[in-house]
């Protein structure tokens, strides 16, 4: 398939599809509700979740989702008794964090104690497979050896770095199989093999699914759901992970340069702003402005947090690093498949990858005709074909490019800098900014925002598709400012297609999923399988 000809297409459908609960203005303030204990799923469904609007939550200490205490910097090692297994930590890069740089690893108590230090160079996110340091390094060095290989090839096969794709696991994009030649073959293979296995679950898949749901280091308190539960009462979603957020902004002055005065060099086409935050010494760090392909809520710990969020009706206008191919009312984002984004797949609605989804179909059609509607599997196989031919023909044409590190599609080019103009002191300073704003993203300083404080036992629920630049700062409470830090804890849901609170998913998909991951659980409980 000629590339120019896929890109035609893909402009053709593109469009924003969003019509569901946006800003008015920037005078708006968001929903508080201070009150769960008579909080039904169905009113939440109805009052937020169904019409994408986010909402921040101040409940009296007796409601809280978690056991709260568990999770602060003192007690955190001991309460997650994940200690021999390695962490992939970001590094600070330009003022922030969340950029597509190499990550490093570190064991929890080793982070714990640089935090305690005052040490804000570190930040525990979320646990990516694939974007394993020594996997990365294994994979780079098994690239420069097939190198003159692959020129001959058709499709590099193999798995593709976090920094091309995406910020969360929804869309895992080295799950997806690539050999369409003999995709036929592979799915008969595929489905005999799960016919005779068709009730037992292996240990290694039960451990898996747990640690995608308990992330690391969290994974051990799925034995403690009195401490950590699977999903808040309230919610009616399907859950799709949990995991731990851990960084310092240090109220030490004299560490690095970090919490100097802010400042622009204008001899830098950029103005060298990088990740720097407005504001009296010393300063939070950032995240850069960007989405989630899951629908959030957002524990804060320890520390104090400010969200600047804004619509995904205003995707278009947000200069994301990845070219938008459509923006669904349910808020999901998807992406052309470029050289800003060549590891990326289509998605659908609830975030499922279309090539999974494809999967899925045939298995089902499979179970359910037992083999013999040969002309509905053929239609399906066709329309697989088609997307994995598509995918790998642009990543014939994007080879040049796979050396290059680079942010997430779903981040914003906008320096966070912009979104907190009015902090500024400085007039000329400010006036500087805003001109460079006005030139190289026009239209963002008139956009409208909610911006949203945290403190210590505070949530928000943030929808998917919800563009949001969190700073993060320490404590102002000296005594429970331990080294600046800042600790949250995030549960990710499967976002609905639907607006019925009965059947909130157009299909079983995500369903039936869960139910293997409640399989694994069980096994876990019962002492079959250990962790």
């Amino acid at each position: 398939m000629d590339s120019n000809n896929v890109n035609k297409t893909k402009r053709q459908k593109t469009g924003n599809l969003y019509s569901n609960y946006t800003i008015s203005s920037n005078d708006e303030k968001i929903d508080i509700i201070t009150d769960i204990s008579k909080l039904s799923p169905k009113s939440f469904f109805n009052d937020y979740i169904a019409i994408r609007k986010p909402v921040k939550f101040i409940t009296p200490s007796d409601q809280q989702v978690i056991q709260l205490n568990k999770f602060e910097l003192e007690n955190l090692v001991d309460t997650l008794n994940y200690n021999d297994e390695e962490l992939q930590v970001e590094k600070k890069y330009q003022a922030g964090f969340g950029s597509g740089q190499k990550r490093i690893k570190m064991k929890l108590g080793d982070l714990v104690n640089e935090i305690k230090n005052g040490n804000d160079e570190y930040y525990l996110t979320t646990q990516y497979d694939f974007d394993d340091p020594d996997r990365a390094s294994d994979e780079e060095e098994e690239g420069e050896e097939q190198k003159e290989d692959e020129d001959e090839e058709d499709v590099e096969e193999g798995g593709v770095p976090f920094d091309q794709f995406s910020d969360t696991s929804s869309i895992d994009m080295n799950n997806l199989h690539d050999d369409f030649e003999d995709i036929e073959d592979d799915f008969d293979e595929s489905a005999n093999d799960e016919e005779n296995n068709k009730d037992e679950m292996t240990a290694a898949e039960a451990e898996f699914r747990i640690k995608e749901l308990y992330q690391p280091p969290l994974t051990n308190l799925v034995n403690h759901p009195e401490i950590l539960p699977y999903s808040p009462s309230f919610f009616n979603l399907v859950p799709q992970q949990i995991n731990l957020w851990m960084g310092s902004s240090s109220t030490n002055t004299d560490i690095k340069e970090t919490h100097k005065n802010f400042t622009i060099d204008e001899s830098k086409p950029d103005l060298g702003l990088g990740k720097q935050l407005p504001g009296e010494s010393p300063r939070g760090t950032s995240t850069g402005l960007h989405h989630d392909h899951a629908d959030n809520l957002y524990i804060l710990v320890s520390g104090k947090k400010r969200f600047t969020i804004l619509s995904p009706n205003d995707a278009m206008k947000l200069y994301t690093v990845g070219n938008i191919y459509k923006i669904f009312n349910s808020g999901i984002i998807d992406y052309e498949i470029d050289e800003n984004a060549p590891g990326w797949k289509h998605v659908r609605d609830d975030g499922a990858i279309i090539e999974e989804i494809i999967y899925w179909q045939l298995d089902k059609s499979r179970s359910t005709n037992n083999g013999h509607d040969k002309e509905a599997e053929q239609k399906l196989l066709n329309e697989l074909q088609v997307h994995i031919k598509q995918h790998q023909a642009q990543q014939k044409a994007l080879k040049t490019t796979s050396g290059i590190r680079r942010d997430p599609p779903s981040f914003s080019k906008i320096p966070p800098a912009l979104l907190h103009l009015d902090e500024l002191k400085d007039e000329s300073i400010r006036k500087k900014i805003e001109s460079f704003a006005n030139k190289f993203f026009p239209g963002v300083l008139q956009l409208n925002k909610l911006e949203v404080w945290l403190n210590p036992g505070e949530m928000l629920y943030l929808p998917a598709g919800w563009f949001h630049e969190v700073s993060s700062f320490g404590s102002d409470n000296n005594k429970d400012n331990i080294g600046g830090a800042h600790i949250a804890i995030n549960y990710w849901f499967i976002p609905p297609n639907t607006t019925n609170f009965d059947d909130c998913y157009e299909d079983t998909y995500w369903k039936e999923d869960w139910e293997k991951t409640k399989q694994a659980m069980q096994l876990v409980k019962d002492g079959v399988v250990n962790l």
